[in-house]
């Protein structure tokens, strides 16, 4: 569809630019999941999506599977806490997805809203905070294993392009840029609502930049961040800032942004307007208490390996015999 309307209106599309396009590809389309019926039951929409179920169903089957096949200080290595942290990451992540929520950001801003900070600000960090590379490596078959070898080895194609874009700067841009862009570029947010795969597409690369931002925040071993914890405590600021301001303009904007949500029928009790103000401040204010939240925890960290260090300098500092004081120099009358 969209090559079709590229070929038919391209001088117009290049002239309005990008928004202006995606809006157009999809005017007049069907939402992009079944909007829910009058007589359907909430608790009941559940949209069971095989394309999030599946992938989701493959990567815990190699993590669990990863962890079994892990021989040698693998308790000392991987936490159960971590385990948790991956499972309870993912489960956000799936449920975000194909839990009745997802019907609910059809009708409403404020649930898609919340729908986004689930998989950005929760489900990705804490699928981190789970250590998967080693578990989910371990996990493929030998073969699979092999084939991975080549591009993931420090010198290998992939991981010279991972390192190009997790660098700090490049990956605060990325998952900034992205966020601004899918809700302030004209047509995008509605084109994301009333079609599938634009859907699917906005998700994967909110998905994609949070994991970029995360890993510069989070220690994933067996890789490390590149920031100090004071680095990583003033990027998760930087980040917080940018969003607070995406988040104010949303509140704050005296009229629709998002022109999809005037023709869908409301669920809960609140017109768009309303729901647009509330969409920006779950996006504000939970949003800057997760990353409060992660900024007390990262200080929490840095402090405690700050006293573990001093308290070792002061161990070797004793245990050191003490220095003979060097004779007295000698004077000639």
């Amino acid at each position: 569809m969209l090559v079709a309307y590229c070929v038919a209106d391209g001088a117009e599309a290049a002239v309005v630019g990008p928004g202006y396009a995606l809006s157009q590809t999809v005017m007049g389309g069907a939402p992009a999941h079944d909007a829910l019926g009058a007589d359907e039951q909430l608790w009941t929409a559940w949209s069971l999506d095989p394309f999030v179920l599946i992938p989701a169903g493959l990567l815990a089957l190699l993590y669990v599977r990863g962890l079994r096949r892990w021989r040698g200080g693998r308790a000392e290595s991987h936490r159960w806490w971590q385990t948790a942290c991956f499972f309870l990451g993912l489960g956000t992540i799936v449920l975000a997805l194909v839990s009745p929520l997802d019907r609910l950001t059809e009708h409403h801003f404020s649930m898609h809203m919340v729908q986004h900070l689930l998989l950005i600000a929760v489900g990705v960090p804490l699928l981190l905070v789970g250590a998967p590379t080693t578990p989910v490596l371990r996990g493929l078959p030998r073969w699979a294993r092999r084939l991975a070898a080549r591009p993931l080895a420090p010198h290998g194609r992939a991981s010279i392009v991972w390192r190009a874009l997790t660098q700090p700067l490049v990956a605060l841009l990325l998952a900034n840029a992205t966020l601004i862009a899918w809700h302030l570029v004209p047509g995008w947010y509605d084109a994301a609502v009333r079609d599938d795969g634009i859907h699917a597409l906005e998700h994967g690369t909110f998905i994609a930049t949070a994991l970029l931002f995360w890993w510069n925040v989070i220690d994933p071993r067996p890789l490390h961040a590149p920031l100090g914890y004071l680095g990583r405590m003033g990027y998760v600021l930087v980040n917080g800032t940018i969003q607070s301001v995406l988040a104010t303009l949303i509140t704050l904007a005296d009229y629709t942004l998002y022109p999809v949500y005037e023709d869908v029928r409301l669920i809960l009790p609140i017109g768009p307007r309303a729901d647009q103000e509330l969409g920006g401040l779950i996006m504000w204010i939970p949003g800057q208490a997760l990353n409060l939240t992660v900024l007390a925890a990262l200080f929490g960290v840095w402090a405690m390996r700050s006293e573990l260090a001093q308290q070792e300098a002061d161990r070797r500092a004793l245990a050191e015999p003490p220095r003979a004081a060097p004779p007295a120099p000698s004077t000639l009358d």
